[in-house]
């Protein structure tokens, strides 16, 4: 058996090359017990922009946000005949590779193991890719009726309102959009998204399923076409709903049936997109079935609390994110329910339209098995226009749930960014009850189709927009005792309050001034070294400042 070991969300994690068939099981563990990471340093195991994120939206840090003990994870893995595939600190254990169930007796014996219990692939529902085809006037109407030249994929992004919340300048800057999916096939050389690679638009990659060395950009399709729908401009032939902001392309679904089980790469990438800040997390992969049917899940599971990827989706909402997930391709099949972690209940599930705004025929529907209406919100993915992945933009039509859902993260990712003091719970609740079917949800739509202009934009409220970043001095930073903060140009700030939060998103102190021109000597004196964040609540707006005191 060849190990190899690598260091993933700070959890030792160890990847296999198995020679002969090998068993998956999930171990969890009983507490995190020993831990050398403390709910007190955060900055130990999540970037800034992640614990920033939560001191703008008051979330805590607690203890699933801190990694598996590593002493764990190394004692099951020194186990004959086991090897530690990956780990998960939200779920708070690890999936193992053994040649026999046999083999478990010891790992059970351990004290702070929990639970084992058989891993197992799921079957993917991903829709069949049209090929391009003839395209109409109307298809290319916004090369001569709208600012922007949208091409193709105009009316998917005028269903949403996109057109006018560009038009107002909100495209995505400062937001940050996660894609999960197979593979992100000719994205660094596919001209559709050179404006994206120009500007550094790419934040990084991670492939989940055959790990560290491997190029996503070699890999499967799905991703790239999916990815097209928010971030891709060519003028005449395709924009994206959120060609400005920045994307983590991760990838977490193998195509083979051979591979380790994708539900678990999947929380695997949900955590890694909390750790770096991820403001938006679009998924366009759905499960529902096993390769075993013996061991298909039943209509019982989809009740938003019983899949390891359902709660992982309802804890990445809890961290702050705003979770998309497509609501699956099964209308008319065996399985015509909404697929998993689609179940989630803090998440948007997104459901099918075509170009008239009748729900496509393949579109799966709800209710859950606790009776919530599902899908969410829904957004064109009946003949919807994306580039296909090459290296000459070739665009065209394909058809599925898969790219509703990214054009409507793009879409809201540009309504977050207008209306950035609302919470990711509150920008999902604020577009169903203001969306077509908001008096009459029902299971093939939810509460209907959004529009992105529908709630007014209140002047100011962005955070950290350039002019208030500018009116913003703080001096010196870092510091070692005190600091002062300065607000100039009173026209533009009148009043202000300022908000000391420790790196856990503690409120340590409070000020409110009601001074023309502010100028504020904030001590120090009886806090720890490290970092700190100042929100500063102005007549106009609101900023998040990060300082360090030495």
């Amino acid at each position: 058996m060849n190990k190899i070991n690598s260091l993933v969300l700070f959890c030792v994690l160890a990847m296999a090359i198995p020679t002969k068939a090998q068993l998956k099981y999930w171990v969890k563990f009983t507490n995190k017990n020993g831990t050398p990471y403390t709910i007190g340093n955060p900055s130990a195991y999540l970037s800034a922009k992640s614990i920033l994120r939560r001191t703008t939206y008051g979330i805590a840090i607690n203890t699933t946000d801190l990694p598996c003990t590593p002493s764990y994870v190394q004692q099951v893995d020194a186990v004959t005949n086991v090897t530690v595939l990956y780990v998960s600190k939200w779920l708070n254990g690890v999936v193992v590779s053994v040649p026999s169930a046999s083999v478990l007796t010891a790992v059970s014996s351990f004290s702070f193991v929990q639970s084992t219990g058989q891993v197992n692939r799921y079957k993917i529902d991903v829709p069949q890719v049209q090929q391009p085809i003839n395209t109409t006037v109307d298809d290319l109407k916004s090369a001569s009726s709208a600012t922007f030249n949208y091409g193709g994929s105009y009316w998917q992004n005028k269903q949403l309102g996109v057109d006018c919340i560009h038009s107002l300048g909100y495209r995505g800057q400062g937001m940050t959009i996660a894609v999960l999916d197979d593979g992100f096939s000719k994205v660094d050389v596919n001209p559709v998204f050179d404006s994206l690679r120009n500007r550094g638009g790419i934040l990084g990659t991670r492939d989940f399923v055959l790990g560290t060395g491997s190029n996503v950009y070699l890999q499967d399709s799905h991703g790239a076409e999916v990815l097209s729908c928010m971030a891709a401009i060519k003028p005449n032939v395709i924009m994206g709903s959120a060609p400005r902001a920045d994307y983590w392309l991760l990838r977490t679904e193998d195509v083979n049936t051979e591979t380790i089980s994708e539900e678990y790469n999947w929380i695997r990438g949900a955590e890694f997109a909390d750790s770096v800040g991820v403001d938006i997390l679009t998924t366009s992969l759905g499960y529902n079935q096993f390769d075993n049917p013996a061991q298909n899940h039943t209509f019982a599971d989809l009740d938003g609390k019983t899949a390891p990827m359902t709660i992982a989706a309802n804890l990445a909402a809890r961290k702050g994110m705003l979770v998309l997930n497509a609501a699956g391709n099964g209308n008319g099949s065996a399985w015509p329910k909404i697929s998993f972690p689609a179940d989630a209940d803090s998440i948007c599930t997104v459901g099918s339209i075509d170009s008239l705004s009748n729900v496509s025929g393949f579109s799966s529907l709800g209710p859950t098995a606790d009776g919530r209406f599902k899908p969410d919100l829904t957004a064109r993915g009946g003949n919807s226009w994306v580039s296909f992945p090459s290296t000459n933009g070739a665009c065209g039509q394909a058809s599925g749930t898969s790219f509703a859902t990214p054009i409507l993260a793009g879409a809201m990712a540009c309504f977050w960014q207008a209306h950035k003091t609302f919470n990711n719970i509150k920008v999902l609740d604020t577009l169903r009850k203001t969306a077509t079917f908001s008096l009459t949800p029902n299971n093939s739509r939810g509460w209907g189709t959004p529009n992105m202009c529908s709630v007014p934009i209140v002047a100011g409220l962005t955070h950290s927009t350039a002019e208030l970043n500018n009116t913003v001095v703080l001096a010196p930073n870092p510091f070692t005792n005190s600091i002062s903060v300065s607000l100039i140009n009173g026209s533009f700030c009148k009043t202000a309050s300022i908000q000391v939060y420790n790196v856990c998103g503690i409120l340590i102190n409070s000020i409110i001034s009601q001074q023309t021109n502010l100028n504020v000597q904030l001590d120090f004196y009886n806090q720890p070294a490290g970092v700190y964040f100042l929100k500063i609540c102005t007549t106009n707006g609101t900023v998040i400042k990060k300082v360090i005191k030495q």
